[in-house]
């Protein structure tokens, strides 16, 4: 069995990814202070299948993303239990995450799996965006992905754009627009779990969320960004899986879970789960602007390449990616419904929380 240990280096959980627009903040700059509002730490066991291998292949790669440090998330310790063939750790292109990288040839089994092992700590947190004045102006320039018009899944026509320009009127301020569109987005869309009759798995594109008046996370997601971006407010995806209580000491699939990240001078990014936040009590005066601990992050954003390079850009991930003989696999299930042959299954223990009890419950 290979194993190895993988060691966070502690950072500035706050701020990891923010981008640096100045050596110091502007004289007349008012931050837009978070509020921590839980710390949670768990233990979780992950653990991707590829099943189905076809007798004779050659040659099979997985890319099997794993927890790292990132806002509001720190990893305390990782271990790869164990793993196929030949493997390594390889941090992604421009911060996006670390995946395990594994090369099998010739496999004689028609399944391959990769296990993980990681103490995972991650912190809840709200920004009061609803009565906040936004200070300053950000620099267009230096957020060319996040404010991409053209971004596969997530391009802005007529329809995003009129919808983005109906919720937001005359309002200016980028912090009071996020607000209004992901309210508008609730307003127009419903994931599946509020309304059973959407699709529950697709390709997630914000013109399939129109058309279907919802669907998945990441339908209802794309489509807040590209409103987002359309009123130049940067926005981008990020991907994991929630651990709700209730399931502690259970394995199970977690499926997948994405939210949002927008910049807001004053704050930085700002994470929202719009799926979570609709769903939740509107008597929450916590909903809009928040993230609970009871995630796990794995990567930053969708079209982009591997690394090692693979057959080609990845535009829809679920648990990772597979290719055999260079085929990748499809992530999504089959006309028919069958599920994907790559599957994730986790299993977990809470070690710790820490919770302000005056607070709302942050939605999940």
């Amino acid at each position: 069995m290979n194993q190895c240990v993988l060691r966070a280096t502690t950072v500035g959980a706050a701020f990891a990814g923010a981008v640096i627009v100045a050596a110091e903040p502007a004289p007349d700059l008012k931050t837009i202070d978070p509020q921590i509002v839980e710390t949670r730490t768990v233990n979780v066991t992950q653990t991707v299948s590829l099943a189905d291998i076809p007798a004779g292949s050659k040659n099979v790669r997985l890319w099997v993303p794993v927890p790292t440090d990132s806002a509001w998330q720190r990893v305390l310790d990782c271990q790869v239990v164990s793993a196929p063939g030949t493997w390594k750790v390889v941090p992604q292109a421009e911060g996006r995450g670390a995946f395990i990288y594994v090369e099998l040839k010739n496999p004689t089994a028609a399944t391959a799996e990769v296990v993980v092992q990681c103490v995972v700590e991650r912190k809840g947190v709200y920004f009061p965006l609803e009565t906040a004045v936004t200070p300053g102006k950000l620099q267009p320039v230096l957020f060319e992905e996040a404010l991409n018009w053209k971004s596969p899944l997530m391009e802005v026509d007529p329809r995003v754009q009129a919808l983005a320009d109906k919720a937001c009127g005359n309002e200016r301020d980028p912090a009071k627009q996020a607000i209004l569109i992901m309210k508008a987005v609730a307003d127009v869309a419903d994931h599946y779990s509020k309304d059973s009759s959407k699709p529950k798995c697709g390709r997630g594109a914000a013109s399939d969320c129109l058309d279907q008046g919802g669907g998945c996370c990441t339908d209802l997601h794309a489509l807040f960004i590209a409103m987002a971006r359309s009123r130049g407010v940067p926005a981008r995806m990020q991907y994991g899986y929630r651990l709700l209580d209730a399931k502690a000491g259970q394995t199970f699939d977690p499926g997948y879970r994405c939210w949002v990240e927008y910049f807001i001078p004053g704050a930085g990014w700002v994470p929202t789960d719009v799926v979570a936040a609709d769903n939740a009590d509107a008597a929450n005066p916590k909903r809009w602007a928040s993230l609970s601990a009871t995630r796990v992050w794995l990567w930053e954003g969708r079209s982009f390449e591997l690394t090692p390079k693979a057959s080609g850009p990845v535009h829809t991930m679920l648990c990772g990616w597979a290719e055999i003989d260079g085929k990748p696999v499809d992530v999504l299930p089959a006309a028919d419904g069958s599920p994907s042959k790559l599957t994730r299954a986790v299993r977990f223990e809470v070690l710790k929380t820490d919770r302000d009890p005056s607070a709302p419950k942050l939605p999940e």
